[in-house]
């Protein structure tokens, strides 16, 4: 039996974490965070932190933003 779609809202606040982070954004679900994507000046990648604490990375923005995403569509 399949689920039915839900409509949810997604949010993208951006933010400075410090002086040495050129990129920090925080990716909410119905107001509750469920990951944050961010780059130190120095590193090609993108850093990914997931809700329940895992960690990974991504090439481009919108890859972080996809894999946070899907792992929240995943396991909600």
């Amino acid at each position: 039996m399949a689920r039915k779609k839900k409509e949810e809202e997604i949010t993208i606040v951006s933010g400075k974490r410090d002086s040495d982070v050129i990129t920090d954004l925080q990716v909410l679900a119905k107001d509750q965070l469920i990951g944050t994507v961010f780059q130190e000046e120095d590193e090609r990648q993108f850093q990914i932190t997931y809700e329940n604490g895992r960690k990974g990375s991504a090439l481009s923005i919108e890859d972080a933003v996809q894999s946070i995403l899907a792992d929240y569509n995943l396991h909600k």
